[in-house]
């Protein structure tokens, strides 16, 4: 077979595998509710574009190739049985949403049942020849177990931080609000956060697997080991409720606590080279410390108001259309509305009515999340001269 068709059909089989079919499933779902949902409480889509989508086809292709350099050149083969269960953890936890789809749970799940069934799962002789086949850490014996785990918590690790770096560079800046009543009945804003993106790694497979099954797979020898590339689509992701912070804070705060989690994790492999079985204790920090930041910012989160409730005086900004008159204005979520030319704002009504007395221009009195007040200003043209783009809390009817 030639280069092109190997390419072609090694894509394929990428393609067909389980996360990245299911991935691809969960995109297209957001997308479809987040339209819906637009369409039904807000009476019109804030974000047209496919935002989803380009997130989770784009944000991984550089750390992709990166952690794949990586893994190749550091030599970190990770066994078939630890593939397979990658997939199957995965699909199971896609059952919680985008909560725990990331490596620092599917991974390190992955490996710790991989390496519970191989302690304790007696395999009989037609069986074990089988895992043979696969250089299974099932039928190796303990130490060998143990040292599967290493490039497994390396993997994980450097995932994680190609998480941080990433969520660091690219702005989360759709918020499409959700709303709901407090205890007291007043009508509050929240955001569910939920980036999720697609990471392309190459892993080392020892054996010949996949030769036994495409002769034209490409395998490569080292002594008297055989071994084999995988594309595997790791997904990434996220979900997180912001409601009493600001996102970009609220995000800061938990990549801070990612950060921490890298550091811890890095240390203890440094032991790794010591003794093998120390990567177990490092894929569990990594499991429960993914939970304790995530349980560290819903601890957040209670301790503080409603950031998005009803103003005191003026009119809450809970939503703004890209590229409209209040997006030149710098309207940002959280803002107030004071007074709409030179008129005080205390019912949505009372906006209406201002945005009639001038047709071409439009000057609002502004009151930021952080107390400061300003005077933004903007001219108006026909097509949107009583549309500015922004949606205001006192709008919202809820819709059950």
């Amino acid at each position: 077979m030639t280069v092109l068709q190997n390419s072609l059909l090694a894509i394929v089989l990428f393609i067909l595998q389980p996360t990245f079919l299911a991935g691809i499933a969960l995109v297209f779902l957001a997308k479809s509710r987040r339209f819906k949902y637009s369409r039904a409480q807000l009476r019109a889509s804030i974000y047209k574009d496919h935002y989803e989508l380009r997130r989770f086809f784009f944000w991984g292709i550089i750390p992709g190739i990166a952690i794949s350099l990586v893994s190749f050149l550091a030599g970190l083969p990770v066994s078939i049985d630890w593939i397979i269960s990658y997939h199957i953890i995965t699909i199971l936890l896609l059952g919680f949403g985008y909560r725990f789809i990331h490596p620092v749970f599917t991974f390190t799940l992955s490996a710790l049942a991989a390496l519970v069934i191989g302690q304790f799962v007696s395999l009989d002789e037609q069986l074990s020849s089988i895992l043979n086949q696969w250089n299974s850490p099932f039928v190796q014996t303990d130490s060998l177990s143990f040292q599967s785990m290493q490039p497994v918590l390396v993997l994980t690790i450097l995932l994680l931080l190609s998480t941080i770096l990433t969520l660091h560079i690219s702005k989360l800046n759709q918020f499409t609000p959700r709303f709901m009543k407090t205890k007291r009945g007043k009508l509050v804003a929240r955001y569910r956060m939920t980036p999720l993106w697609l990471v392309p790694l190459v892993v080392i497979v020892p054996g010949e697997t996949f030769t036994q099954l495409f002769n034209w797979w490409p395998v490569f020898s080292i002594g008297s080991q055989s071994y084999s590339f995988l594309i595997i689509p790791v997904l990434l992701g996220f979900r997180y409720t912001v409601q009493a912070q600001m996102p970009t804070q609220a995000k800061n705060a938990l990549l801070r606590d990612f950060l921490i989690l890298a550091v811890i994790s890095v240390a203890i492999f440094g032991f790794t080279f010591w003794q093998a079985e120390i990567a177990v204790l490092g894929l569990l920090v990594l499991l429960v410390g993914g939970i304790v930041v995530l349980y560290r910012h819903r601890l957040r989160e209670r301790q503080w108001s409603f950031r998005f409730g009803p103003a005191e005086e003026g009119l809450r900004v809970v939503a703004v259309r890209p590229d409209s008159p209040a997006e030149k204005m710098d309207i940002e979520i959280g803002d107030v509305i004071m007074e709409s030319n030179q008129r005080k704002l205390e019912t949505a009504e009372d906006f209406t009515e201002s945005l009639y007395s001038s047709r071409s221009y439009i000057k609002l009195k502004v009151k930021r999340i952080d107390g400061e007040l300003v005077i933004t200003e903007t001219a108006l043209y026909e097509n949107d001269a009583h549309d500015l783009g922004m949606v205001l809390l006192e709008d919202i009817q809820l819709i059950n």
